[in-house]
């Protein structure tokens, strides 16, 4: 993170995501404990998103279940899904799988904005930012009934002058660092999911059922 004057919610989150091994292996605590830090975004982002931040919590608690059964076995994520890809429930294959996808929609949507700032874009509505990112994302593994769920829930993002507030906890004039740091964060985020997208292609573990 940058070493903003102006703290803003990108630059008070610890831990950062882990970076990956050489051997393209990922940090389970530290992916897991990032993550729970990160989700608090979606305080920000008004009570319509209470239900997207339980989904991920309860995901991630499900992961690390699996991880206390055996730390030292489980030290790296690829190695847990690895092993976990035979349990007949799947828990931490389904549970990893929907946490990425939920991260891919924040991490659009987070980017959208960071464009729209870097190319001068002033219209304060950014619900289309959010339904971008979630029929890239979401969308497709989701029933009518949820989408339509969706649809209410991206309409109630808050518009830009009142969220960069949130995420610079009531200041002014941080927009400049504030995306700055927004970007740096995501990039890192990004590194892992590519991992976590890698692997579950290599072990044909995609379950695109709809839920």
């Amino acid at each position: 993170m940058s070493s903003s004057s102006t703290p803003s919610f990108f630059s008070q989150l610890s831990p950062s995501y882990p970076n990956v091994t050489e051997d393209g292996k990922i940090d389970t605590v530290q992916f897991l404990e990032a993550s729970k830090s990160f989700i608090k975004i979606y305080d920000l982002l008004g009570t319509a998103f209470y239900v997207v931040k339980k989904d991920m919590s309860g995901n991630i608690e499900k992961l690390y279940k699996t991880y206390n059964k055996s730390p030292e076995e489980y030290k790296y994520l690829n190695d847990m899904i690895y092993k976990e890809r035979c349990d007949p429930l799947l828990i931490a294959v389904d549970a990893l799988l929907w946490l990425k996808r939920a991260l891919e929609f924040t991490v659009i949507f987070i980017k959208g904005v960071c464009k729209e700032f870097e190319n001068g874009t002033t219209s304060e509505r950014l619900d289309h930012l959010a339904t971008e990112a979630y029929n890239e994302t979401l969308k497709k593994y989701h029933s009518w009934l949820v989408q339509n769920v969706f649809k209410v829930v991206v309409k109630a993002v808050p518009y830009r002058a009142n969220l960069v507030k949130s995420l610079c906890f009531g200041k002014v004039g941080c927009e400049e660092d504030l995306f700055k740091e927004a970007t740096s964060y995501t990039v890192h985020l990004e590194e892992s999911l590519k991992v976590i997208v890698g692997m579950y292609d290599k072990w044909g573990l995609n379950d695109e059922r709809r839920v």
